[in-house]
Formats: C-alpha cells, structure tokens, sequence
C-alpha cells in the first residue's frame, strides 16, 4: 500500500462494505481523523473491536500478529484495514452513520502510542478543535 492514500469517500466506500461495525467494532486512528475533517487523507483504515470478536477473527482464520503492546491481537482484515483488539476507547459516537471513537478518545490513544505521526495527529486533533471552538 506504499504510496497509496485514502480520502473521505474512500474511506466511505471501503466501510460501506465492511460487515464487522457495531457494538463490538468501531472506526478509529487516521480514517476516522478523515471523517471527522482534521486531515485529508490517511493510508489505511483501523478499526477496534472487542475481544470477544477477535476470537471469532481468529476462529475464521483472518490472519493476525501480536501487537507488542499488552500482547493483543491486530489482524490483517484486508489489504487496507486493520482490526485491532480492545484499542482502549473511552467514547464511541455515530460519525457519517458509522460507529466510531470519538475525537477525545482518538486523541488519547495517540498520546499512549506517542510515535512522531502520532504525534503530528494529536496536533491536528488540537488545532482543529480550536477552530470548530472559534467556530471556524
């Protein structure tokens, strides 16, 4: 996927076609930033679920690694989409008629992440909720 970015309505057109979203499956990270409006573009699409549906991932045999942190599942769903295991969200809110973290819980787990785009995220994430504050 090296060079390849998704916008809002491909983002939109890939999930429209994802079955796993609802109580227990939820957008998240940089697709989610997309929708919400902080950013433009992002390379793939995250999605977190509950333990419960990652051992039914597994039992169908979606393929998956640990994640090095706290030793949860990330499985590889598609060639664009990631599921990752109980991803700590605090909130999940309807965006675009879709289950999703909302802007403070994705803020917060890129504090935890704290990589250099991460990072760069949280930024973003700052400056746009001082413009929607100013009412843009």
């Amino acid at each position: 996927m090296d060079g390849i970015f998704l916008g809002r309505k491909d983002i939109l057109n890939i999930l429209r076609n994802v079955d796993l979203l609802g109580e227990d499956c939820w957008l998240t990270s940089g697709a989610a930033l997309v929708l919400y409006g902080v950013k433009e573009e992002t390379r793939d699409i995250d999605l977190v679920c509950t333990s419960q549906l990652a051992d039914r991932l597994e039992a169908q045999g979606v393929p998956f690694r640990r994640s090095p942190l706290g030793n949860t599942r990330i499985f590889a769903y598609s060639g664009q989409i990631e599921v990752l295991e109980d991803w700590e969200t605090e909130e999940v809110v309807q965006l675009e008629g879709l289950p999703a973290a909302s802007l403070m819980s994705i803020r917060k787990q890129k504090e935890a992440l704290g990589r250099e785009k991460d990072q760069a995220d949280i930024r973003l994430i700052d400056s746009f909720l001082s413009r929607e504050k100013l009412g843009k």
